[in-house]
């Protein structure tokens, strides 16, 4: 296993751990500031779970969306409040027509 170590700034010192093989690194940063026993289970925690992390976007592409997707169920029993009409001024309308476009790509 090879550490290399540099600095991104005073405090912070990074070591970099490759939990993969030459040919296919899976780079992982640690804080070497940590103490050496924290730093030594972080390694082994991490070895021993690195199956876990995703390492390329074709991996984050084999993760259903339905678990992370929030859903708000609303009761449909009740009717929405409306709230009164008002006429906007009509230099105001053209800038949010504007901007609405251009969202919309329209």
């Amino acid at each position: 296993m090879k550490i290399t170590k540099w600095n991104l700034s005073k405090e912070v010192q990074i070591c970099l751990l490759n939990l993969g093989i030459q040919k296919e690194p899976q780079l992982m940063k640690l804080n070497i500031i940590l103490d050496s026993l924290v730093v030594a289970i972080a390694k082994q925690l991490l070895k021993e779970y690195k199956d876990i992390f995703m390492w390329t976007y074709k991996d984050l592409r084999s993760i259903q969306a339905h678990p992370s997707q929030h859903l708000i169920e609303l009761n449909t029993s009740i009717s929405a409040s409306h709230q009164t009409w008002y006429w906007m001024n009509s230099n105001y309308a053209t800038l949010v027509k504007k901007d609405l476009n251009k969202l919309l790509g329209t």
